[in-house]
């Protein structure tokens, strides 16, 4: 499967001093992202990403996500715009033919890595992981409280019935 924001970047590309590189998802792909994330929209999209290899070997990224997204409202289900400036970093350490399967990794409990098999990057894929991350998980909308019933506050009164208390006394008179 082709990820929707692809861009690809050797290993052997990247200089000894690093490199840099802007990229911005075009229409066509806002509108893939969209589908995969279950969301509205994505009006803008876009990262500076920089690429540096460390003296281990691993390949250090940085960069910094910015995004104009709408969600919809858990509440309302109205449109509810949202904007994304996000700095990431992630650790890519190369793992070897002597892993378990291909795509099975094992990954020590104390390493903090990503795997990067292969002899190249996907930063757009890498990007877009990053930006669902930073999706709001329960977007709301500024009329989300008065939606909600007026007499509700979210508490449950001491004296209302439990539905598994009434499961409970069944089950005792069965």
């Amino acid at each position: 499967m082709t990820p929707e924001f692809s861009r690809i970047v050797g290993l052997d590309r990247i200089p000894e001093s690093g490199m840099v590189r802007e990229i911005a998802a075009g229409a066509a792909e806002r509108r893939a992202l969209v589908q995969r994330f279950a969301i509205v929209a994505i009006e803008r999209f876009s990262a500076t990403v920089s690429l540096r290899r460390t003296r281990a070997g691993d390949v250090a990224l940085a960069a910094r996500i910015s995004a104009r997204v709408v969600q919809e409202c858990v509440v309302t289900l109205e449109p509810v715009p949202g904007e994304i400036d996000q700095e990431v970093t992630l650790l890519l350490r190369p793992v070897g033919n002597d892993a378990p399967a291909p795509k099975t990794v094992v990954i020590p409990p104390d390493e903090d890595f990503e795997p990067l098999a292969g002899d190249t990057i996907d930063i757009g894929e890498a990007v877009a992981v990053e930006l669902a991350l930073s999706l709001d998980p329960f977007p709301r909308s500024p009329d989300a409280d008065s939606a909600l019933d007026p007499g509700d506050t979210g508490e449950i009164s001491p004296a209302a019935e439990s539905p598994f208390r009434v499961l409970e006394e069944r089950s005792e008179n069965s």
